[in-house]
């Protein structure tokens, strides 16, 4: 079977994938997750394979979601004919639960963890949570309750439009009136890019070397101030700033 051979990085083909700047808030904090990846203790292949994984969810789902929202918001200033608002808002829900569910269980499983229970039903996801945690005391004390939060007050609800609407039509588009509303698209954007970072960054930490682990920066604390929203902290340490 003939394979393609790969060319040296200066003959790469360069191409403007989207006009998304990196200030964008998702674009700024997930940018920083590839930092992480650097200080963990995967390398080699296995780190090319959790990178790749991890830029899918930008490349083919949370970009791709953001470019629906833009449509979003300039809709508020068309004449739009009915069904092609619906799309819009439809689609940007089929995005956003690819990168949640499809692209994010991909990218766990290169970091080394089994996520699946995330996305189950209730018992599922309370015996896949408990197991979680067993196997992996050292996470953090409040990632029960942030996950039960997160099914609660957007996950459950935009799995149900969209496997149940808008993918095989089940129901009456009235019941899902809050989807197709502007302001609920910025939040639930929002909402999906932050559980992204916030499941990988979890992950990743559960892989760095012994002594070493990740915070959020405190933006009040005395001292120079750190740029980014994480960092690393060292067992015995007290950074400043």
């Amino acid at each position: 079977m003939a394979t393609t051979p790969k060319l040296p990085p200066n003959q790469f083909q360069v191409a403007l994938l989207a006009e998304v700047g990196a200030t964008e808030p998702f674009m700024k904090d997930f940018l920083e997750v590839f930092d992480i990846l650097g200080g963990t203790m995967i390398f080699g292949d296995e780190r090319d394979a959790v990178q790749n994984a991890t830029a899918n969810i930008l490349t083919d789902g949370l970009i791709p979601a953001f470019l629906e929202l833009r449509k979003i918001r300039a809709s508020l200033q068309q004449n739009l004919p009915l069904v092609d608002r619906y799309q819009l808002y439809e689609d940007l829900a089929r995005k956003l639960w690819k990168s949640y569910k499809d692209l994010t269980q991909t990218a766990a499983e290169k970091i080394g963890f089994k996520i699946g229970f995330l996305y189950q039903d209730d018992g599922k996801f309370e015996a896949g949570l408990k197991k979680f945690r067993e196997e992996n005391p050292g996470v953090a004390a409040a990632m029960e309750e942030y996950f039960r939060e997160t099914r609660s007050r957007w996950q459950n609800d935009l799995a149900t439009f969209r496997n149940t609407f808008v993918e095989h039509q089940n129901g009456k588009r009235e019941d899902y009136a809050k989807f197709y509303d502007a302001r609920v698209s910025e939040v639930l954007f929002e909402e999906v890019w932050r559980a992204i970072v916030e499941i990988l960054v979890t992950l990743l930490g559960l892989r760095m070397p012994k002594g070493v682990f990740i915070g959020e920066t405190d933006p009040n604390a005395p001292g120079p101030k750190w740029p980014k929203r994480f960092r690393f902290y060292v067992e015995g340490l007290s950074p400043k700033g």
